[in-house]
């Protein structure tokens, strides 16, 4: 029997593999150059100083660690000569080294585009959001419209509301009137016009109407304050204070209106009348 030989014949499975170099691990990018440094009997620091490599940009390498090296381009160039310089297939350490880098940052699993979330309306929304409209703009004109008539209900009617025909009765509706009654109180063609004015010496109350009762004039004149109008028949005043009221008729004055401090009620003060006055003075009173 040869010496060292088993009796039994059993061989140990390690020993089968011993000293063989096979492995059943496969090794990364980074232990390869880990391990190919270890047997030339290399440091960190002796590799860095022969290969001119910054010490911490090859342990980056060999730690498979991105986050300690350069630029992509970069950290490429320098992983193919430290291979080269540790006498390893290059090509296949870059390609190994990449498949890793870029599996475990995630960059090679591939994603499918995000699809775009398109807001769509429902059936039938854009013709309700335009009858919506619609209904708002009308809600809103009519509200603007009421609002409008509404706002001027309580503004009193302007002053010659006073003089209207219609509630002095001069015109009822549905009287029929000839022209020559409509026109009746308008002097003939070719005639002189005259004016009278009425001049106030302190603040008194005037109230003027035409041959017809219609209100011509009706308000407090003040110290110096005038009335003009034409000289027509039947026109009148009626005053608080006829002492007060100076008539002038065509530019001639014809005194006082009457005695002071004694009230007039429509007082005939058109030319004619002022004319009869003249002639028999107990007539004007």
């Amino acid at each position: 029997m040869t010496e060292g030989r088993n009796p039994g014949g059993f061989v140990p499975v390690d020993a089968i593999f011993a000293g063989s170099g096979a492995t059943c691990v496969q090794h990364s990018a980074g232990e390869k150059l880990r391990e190919a440094r270890g047997r030339l009997g290399l440091t960190l620091d002796s590799a860095a100083a022969r290969t001119r490599i910054r010490r911490d940009y090859l342990e980056a390498l060999e730690t498979m660690d991105p986050r300690g090296l350069p630029s992509r381009a970069y950290c490429i160039g320098y992983l193919r000569t430290y291979a080269q310089f540790l006498e390893l297939d290059d090509a296949a350490i870059v390609e190994q080294f990449k498949h890793e880098v870029d599996t475990q940052t995630g960059r090679a699993v591939p994603t499918a585009p995000k699809e775009k979330r398109e807001i769509k309306l429902p059936r039938g929304a854009f013709g309700a959001v335009l009858i919506l409209a619609g209904v708002a703009g009308v809600a809103w004109w009519y509200a603007n419209t009421a609002s409008g008539e509404g706002a001027f209900a309580d503004v009193p009617p302007p002053p010659d509301a006073e003089l209207s025909i219609l509630e002095d009765g001069l015109l009822t509706p549905g009287t029929d009137w000839s022209v020559n009654e409509v026109w009746r109180n308008l002097p003939p063609p070719g005639s002189t016009v005259e004016e009278v004015v009425l001049v106030a010496s302190e603040a008194t109350w005037v109230e003027v109407r035409d041959g017809s009762g219609r209100l011509l004039f009706s308000r407090e004149l003040g110290a110096g304050q005038q009335f003009r109008g034409m000289s027509e028949p039947g026109l009148t005043v009626t005053t608080t204070d006829a002492g007060l009221i100076e008539v002038f008729i065509d530019g001639t004055s014809y005194g006082l209106l009457g005695e002071p401090g004694i009230g007039v009620d429509e007082f005939p003060v058109d030319a004619e009348a002022f004319a009869v006055a003249e002639l028999d003075p107990e007539l004007a009173g």
